[in-house]
């Protein structure tokens, strides 16, 4: 035979087997135990903090709610299926956003309960 060398075939492990499936799930189990619990955004009566970060460091930023000027939703098809859409926050003095999360479960939640917050609905004299 004379002539380029050519491919023949590719071949790589099962998705059959136990041990794919197995480094599959312990990847994402390292993800949930290391890196979810410390991205969130908490809700006060008085600020919401957003905390960003990993195992070796991290961020936080925080506002008043009286601050905030613009929260944009946008839901793709997706979250919508799935219940999760992706957030921005604006607060005054500032053009830029400073808060924002994609991927975020609950959105439009958290969006509505900005809105009562600064509306007065839902305030610390009221159990």
């Amino acid at each position: 035979m004379n002539g380029a060398e050519a491919k023949v075939g590719e071949w790589r492990r099962s998705v059959k087997t136990w041990g794919f499936w197995w480094r599959c799930f312990s990847t994402l189990g390292l993800y949930y135990l290391l890196l979810w619990p410390r991205n969130q955004i908490t809700v006060t009566t008085r600020r919401i903090t957003q905390r960003r970060g990993n195992i070796l460091g991290g961020d936080e930023t925080a506002m008043s709610i009286e601050n905030i000027t613009d929260v944009s939703l946008d839901v793709p098809p997706m979250g919508s299926l799935f219940g999760w859409g992706n957030i921005q926050i604006q607060s005054a003095g500032s053009s830029a956003t400073e808060i924002s999360f994609v991927g975020l479960a609950n959105a439009k939640k958290l969006r509505e309960t900005l809105f009562d917050l600064k509306d007065g609905k839902l305030d610390e004299t009221k159990k």
